[in-house]
């Protein structure tokens, strides 16, 4: 989940050579989600933050596969940065090659499954299958949550990793910038259903639908973001064509996009044409 204006963040450590960092509202919704994890958890606010801190200690591991399979491929992360929205893998560069896009995204919900696994067989071995005694423990809790964050992400809406699988899977057959738009086009109904379910009292609340609003705005700066690497690539003539006209003169290096020194963070994009 993810590329966002992030300000006044603080070093936390490194994790494998990439550092990571803490926005100031990472601190505000850690307190938020203690206090919150307090209702379905026994033993008190200290075990709440501690659930809290593993919580987040599964996103960073999400952002992690992210960043080790980019890793892989010659594609570094600068930073690693922890909002109230979740986690940002922030890379040097943008991949192209569609299954290395495939591969780099499917990772982080991957490593959420995989740590739900490993509870889930470390609760049968401490409970067997009754499973009535599970719903309280701290260990069941975790569990259920890396299977939420692993199935929200697969949801087909960018910033989400769903957004970018399905246009991996596109770009396999189309342009890079078709695939992208189709993508964006079907993470911007999903983030209207976020808004249209609670409107009509059908399924969750305000938060839904500010996810909603995030997933419908953020999908369309990514359509603006490729549209603007890929008028890079030709010259102002094409930025006037995507861009109504806005821009004038003959891009540095002579219209050739590749002498421009432009990076974009985020989460892992990626495709050819």
């Amino acid at each position: 989940f993810k590329r966002t204006a992030v300000v006044a963040s603080a070093h936390l450590f490194k994790a494998f050579g990439i550092p990571v960092r803490a926005h100031w509202s990472f601190w505000l919704v850690v307190f938020v989600l203690a206090t919150e994890f307090q209702n379905y958890l026994q033993g008190g606010l200290a075990v709440s933050l501690l659930l809290t801190v593993c919580f987040y200690g599964c996103l960073l591991l999400h952002e992690l596969g992210h960043s080790l399979t980019a890793r892989r491929y010659g594609i570094n992360t600068r930073e690693i940065k922890m909002t109230m929205l979740g986690g940002m893998a922030m890379f040097e560069r943008s991949p192209r090659v569609p299954h290395q896009e495939l591969l780099i995204t499917v990772a982080g919900p991957l490593v959420n499954f995989v740590i739900a696994g490993l509870l889930f067989a470390g609760q049968c071995l401490a409970f067997g299958l009754s499973f009535e005694a599970w719903p309280r423990q701290f260990c069941w809790l975790l569990m259920f949550l890396n299977l939420f964050l692993g199935i929200f992400n697969l949801l087909p809406g960018f910033p989400m990793d769903g957004g970018r699988i399905l246009r991996a899977l596109l770009a396999l057959k189309l342009p890079y910038l078709k695939a992208t738009h189709i993508a964006v086009r079907v993470g911007q109904l999903v983030g209207a259903s976020f808004i249209l379910l609670p409107v009509l009292g059908i399924w969750g609340g305000i938060i839904t639908a500010l996810i909603g609003l995030m997933v419908i705005f953020l999908a369309q700066a990514e359509l603006m973001r490729v549209r603007a690497e890929e008028a890079l690539k030709q010259g102002s003539a094409t930025l006037n064509r995507l861009f109504g006209g806005l821009f004038g003169g003959q891009a540095p290096g002579g219209g050739n996009g590749r002498s421009w020194g432009f990076t974009f963070g985020g989460p892992p994009p990626g495709g050819t044409e």
